[in-house]
């Protein structure tokens, strides 16, 4: 009897095992594939900055495409020190 209930605990240890082997398989990661056209991409460049003179202070960044030379976006911003 004993051995009977061994052998069922082991055929459902061994199942169980096969089921997460196959999952495995199935749900693996795999690596990203790239879409689109190689024309589209764009390479960037970007640049921040920033500049105090006194009680002002400047700073910024822009982004520009080095492909075709366009400055995809930018920003300014002026702060000045409460006295």
């Amino acid at each position: 009897m004993k051995i009977d209930l061994w052998s069922k605990v082991a055929l459902w240890v061994i199942a169980v095992m096969l089921a997460l082997n196959f999952a495995h398989h199935v749900f693996i990661a795999r690596p990203a594939q790239a879409i689109g056209n190689a024309e589209q991409v764009g390479r960037y460049q970007i640049t921040s900055w920033a500049a105090t003179t006194g009680v002002v202070h400047h700073n910024g960044y822009y982004i520009l495409d080095t492909v075709t030379g366009k400055v995809v976006d930018k920003q300014m911003e002026v702060h000045t020190r409460g006295e």
